[in-house]
């Protein structure tokens, strides 16, 4: 949805606003590269099974997913973001200070959960900072796209640092490290300028949800998007053990993700651009083409230094998806319910996060790492498929195009998944015409 064209005024991020955020993601996925690559590894030492770890990384998503809608919601109704996002950086970088100590399974489940609400409330509300201030410019992707890369940029540099200096990854200095990073960031949120306009959310709490998930194409598209990272993180959370496990050193593993950093930092700038000019479904098509490919390719695995060939597959699943799902979001969320809508797409996100690597931690243990990333793979054709089928562009600019299935054959093959789509008993009737 568009802002108002009575007295809308547009905004676009300023120099000393896109320094903060900017900042503020270097230091945030730099601690994220060291948490993500290093602390399953860190677990694992201290004799937690694949479940177990598979089911931390559940608690953890899970108290994001629980949370976002009404810490969203709350800041829709206050028409502020800044006190929650810095808040919530100092804490977590408590709270992970505090790992450390932790000498049972149910101090680990309780650091995880309190870290999942914060983590993915900082996320929620500094993506809803950018909406506030590129709302009616028609550059949201492009805003985006070019803030985020530093924290590629952090991630890369964290990964490099434990490539050097492997000690870095070890428990008594990787807590430590990930707490301070934390504080940084938190301190780089207090630089950004609040917009000087909010739509508050005039309207109660209970009515906020119905008017999103009442635009059924942005429903289906949050169904495909669940899927997909479903798949996505499944695979990305076991690849440090699934590389040690073919006898790859540490030093190779912070490589590993290294690289995905280093891939992914052209493709998110082409792609900010890219999706305000041409749309959000192309690059979003491609997306969900790529990745049953890319998980497919992880279970052919033979040796750890293979890894590096399907790392350069990754600009064209999380780059793409990462920026054009959050203009998406932007597009079909209504001015007042800007933050509500980041914060239902971050939930959505985080309930994959919880789904993907419990699922993948059983499939590791009954069966094999392999097994597992042949049936994430599986997962990912089938929202890739839905949502070719199903979902149209949001961007104003291309609502009007729909993708045509030339192929005869095709489209006989894929008939009577569509009539199931556009059944009257899914209430799905008007998915394939754009909104008027």
């Amino acid at each position: 949805m568009k802002d108002s064209a009575d007295g809308a005024r547009a905004y676009s991020l300023r120099p000393r606003d896109r320094l903060g955020l900017s900042a503020h993601y270097f230091f945030s996925f730099a601690s994220l590269g060291f948490s993500f690559t290093f602390l399953p590894l860190f677990l694992r030492d201290r004799g937690l099974s694949f479940t177990e770890i598979g089911g931390l990384n559940a608690v953890y998503a899970l108290a994001g997913a629980s949370t976002q809608i009404p810490f969203g919601m709350l800041s829709d109704k206050l028409g502020r973001r800044k006190p929650i996002a810095i808040a919530s950086a100092l804490a977590l970088g408590a709270i992970y200070l505090a790992l450390g100590r932790v000498q049972t399974y149910a101090g680990f489940c309780l650091i995880y959960l309190i870290a999942g609400v914060l983590f993915f409330t900082v996320a929620t509300l500094t993506n809803a900072l950018i909406s506030d201030w590129t709302a009616g410019t028609r550059a949201t992707g492009r805003n985006f796209g070019i803030t985020r890369i530093w924290g590629s940029l952090g991630f890369v540099t964290a990964l490099v640092l434990v490539a050097v200096m492997p000690r870095i990854s070890l428990g008594s200095s990787l807590l430590p490290a990930i707490a301070v990073l934390h504080w940084i960031s938190g301190l780089c949120i207090s630089t950004v300028t609040e917009p000087e306009r909010h739509a508050r959310a005039p309207q109660p709490f209970f009515r906020a949800m119905p008017r999103l998930l009442g635009n059924a194409n942005l429903s289906v598209f949050l169904l495909t998007f669940l899927l997909y990272r479903i798949a996505e993180n499944g695979g990305i959370n076991f690849l440090s053990l699934y590389l040690r496990e073919l006898h790859g050193s540490r030093s190779l593993i912070a490589l590993a993700y290294a690289l995905n950093a280093v891939v992914e930092i052209p493709f998110m700038i082409w792609v900010g651009v890219a999706s305000d000019r041409i749309g959000r479904r192309p690059p979003l098509v491609i997306a969900f083409t790529v990745l049953p490919v890319r998980l497919f390719l992880y279970s052919q695995l033979t040796s750890p230094e293979q890894v590096f060939f399907v790392q350069m597959l990754h600009g064209l699943t999380f780059s793409f998806m990462l920026v054009s799902s959050l203009a998406f979001m932007a597009d079909q969320s209504p001015d007042e319910l800007r933050a509500t809508g980041q914060g239902l797409l971050n939930m959505v996100a985080a309930t994959a996060m919880a789904l993907g690597p419990f699922l993948g931690g059983l499939l590791a243990d009954r069966a094999s790492i392999s097994a597992m990333y042949m049936a994430l793979a599986v997962v990912a054709l089938i929202a890739g498929l839905v949502f070719i089928l199903v979902v149209h562009e949001s961007h104003p600019d291309f609502s009007h195009e729909r993708l045509v299935l030339r192929l005869s054959a095709s489209r006989r093959l894929l008939r009577p998944v569509v009539r199931l789509l556009s059944s009257p008993l899914l209430r799905l009737p008007r998915l394939g015409s754009p909104p008027e």
